[in-house]
C-alpha cells in the first residue's frame, strides 16, 4: 500500500484530502505544522506528499526542503498545493515534481498522483 503525506493547515482541506486518498488506496498521514509533518516523517517513508505552503507558522517550502535534503526520502514525490501563483517558479526549482493551484479538482489531484508513483 502507497503511503501518502497531507501537510495542510486547513482542517476541512486535510480531511477532504485524506479521506479522497485513502478513498484511492492510499495509506495517509498528516499534519497541520511542518514540526508534526517531519516528525510524522521520522516513522514513515511515504511514496507522495501532498504540501500546502502558506502555513501560519512556517512556510510548506521548510518541509520540502527537509524532504529534498533527506536521502531515504530521494524517490518521494512531492506535490505543492497552494493559492499563491507566484511561488511557482521558486518551489519548482526547489525539486517539486508538481505544483497545483487551489482549489484544487480532487479527481484531477487523484489523477495526477497515480501518474506520479506509476
Amino acid at each position: 500500500m502507497q503511503t501518502a503525506l497531507v501537510l495542510e493547515d486547513d482542517k476541512d482541506i486535510r480531511v477532504l484530502f485524506t479521506e479522497a486518498l485513502e478513498g484511492s488506496g492510499f495509506k495517509v498521514i498528516a499534519a497541520s505544522t511542518v514540526a508534526e509533518a517531519i516528525a510524522l516523517l521520522a516513522d514513515h517513508s511515504p511514496t507522495i506528499a501532498f504540501v500546502d505552503l502558506n502555513l501560519p507558522e512556517q512556510l510548506g517550502t521548510e518541509l520540502v526542503r527537509y524532504i529534498r535534503s533527506q536521502a531515504r526520502f530521494e524517490a518521494m514525490k512531492v506535490v505543492v498545493v497552494t493559492a499563491n501563483r507566484q511561488m511557482q517558479d521558486s518551489v519548482e526549482q526547489m525539486g517539486v515534481d508538481l505544483f497545483l493551484l487551489k482549489p484544487v479538482s480532487i479527481a484531477e489531484m487523484l489523477t495526477l498522483a497515480q501518474r506520479l508513483i506509476s
